[in-house]
């Protein structure tokens, strides 16, 4: 049976962050005789000799890992490197890792990382961090991204406002007139996603527009989702047994919008003449879809930043309790919403 920190920290009468604090030399001092106490139950129960000897290195590996559903959507390709960037300021490195959404894969990556000591892990999605909890018994330190029961998990995290992204969205598109405006989304079980769909119907309902379920597409949250939600929303011979076609979408990522722009061009449907568009996350790549998306950016600079604070604070202090911060992203004119982009400060 594999020894855990709280098996050391049970033999030696004391609590896991001190046991944690003698392995890493840090952050808070410990006193002599529960120092004797801990590294004698170390030595009793056989605990993880490397963590020693990382600890006689100098404590910390210095590396965090970053699981992520996916790298093939933009949105986190650009999340991974502000969050490497900022690590690499603090003197980190970070790994990351693809999990595909897949548990077992998520087992496999969090439990090569923890062989690798590393520091803390960043995590994506509610399935990550159940996994990791669930695979690991120790007091591992995680912040999460855009996870608003991160504190269900013992993570703190950084959530990007997604209610508030979409209401904007939402709200953007009714100021060019339009009142039936379907919703694309990501898959059921996301919470981001659902988030995305209440901001969507608070607005329409505070513009006495329809927010029916049946204006909603749930679908994956890549180029293929966004395709197949589309036709669902959009194709006559689809849509027709469900509601009237929409006028405008409000789409819950970058990454689905470039599925929306090109099922619209199969439909002989255009953008923003027959069909407005507007986005979430605000990807480098919404400039040069055609035309070029109008979404609300995600400020991945800041949220770099305060996951990196976040997380370094947990590694320093390991007991400190789990904390939340939102923020807010900006609306960026794009051509999909039917602005005229050459006023000035438009995209």
């Amino acid at each position: 049976m594999t020894v855990t920190r709280a098996d050391v920290a049970a033999l030696a009468g004391v609590s896991p962050a001190l046991v944690s604090y003698v392995i890493n030399g840090g952050p808070r001092p410990v006193s002599p005789e529960a120092r004797r106490r801990v590294e004698s139950a170390i030595e009793q129960l056989g605990y993880r000799p490397n963590a020693i000897a990382s600890a006689l290195r100098g404590g910390l590996s210095r590396t965090v890992a970053l699981l992520v559903g996916g790298q093939s959507n933009p949105y986190y390709a650009e999340l991974s490197e502000v969050i490497g960037e900022e690590l690499f300021e603090h003197g980190y490195a970070l790994t990351v890792a693809a999990t595909k959404n897949d548990p077992r894969r998520e087992t496999v990556h969090i439990q090569a990382a923890l062989a690798r000591r590393v520091d803390g892990f960043i995590v994506t999605s509610a399935q990550a961090a159940r996994t990791l909890r669930r695979v690991s018994s120790e007091l591992i330190p995680i912040v999460a991204v855009d996870l608003t029961e991160a504190n269900h998990y013992g993570a703190s995290s950084v959530v990007s406002g997604s209610a508030a992204s979409a209401r904007r969205a939402t709200e953007h598109l009714q100021s060019h007139g339009h009142r039936l405006i379907g919703c694309v989304t990501g898959d059921r079980s996301r919470p981001a996603a659902a988030e995305r769909v209440n901001g969507w119907r608070e607005q329409q309902v505070l513009n006495g527009a329809s927010a029916a379920e049946s204006l909603v597409a749930y679908a994956p949250f890549s180029m293929e989702g966004g395709y197949e939600a589309a036709i669902e929303l959009l194709d006559l011979r689809v849509t027709s047994a469900r509601c009237e076609r929409p006028t405008a979408l409000m789409v819950a990522s970058d990454v689905q919008a470039t599925g929306v722009l090109a099922a619209c061009a199969d439909l002989g449907l255009r953008v923003p003449d027959d069909v407005a568009v507007a986005s979430l996350d605000g990807t480098q790549f919404a400039r040069f879809t055609r035309p070029s998306l109008t979404s609300v950016r995600q400020p991945l600079a800041d949220m770099a930043h305060v996951l990196v604070e976040m997380l370094l604070d947990r590694v320093a202090h390991p007991d400190l309790p789990p904390a939340q911060v939102v923020l807010e992203g900006n609306l960026v004119i794009g051509r999909s919403c039917g602005c005229d982009v050459s006023l000035p400060g438009h995209q």
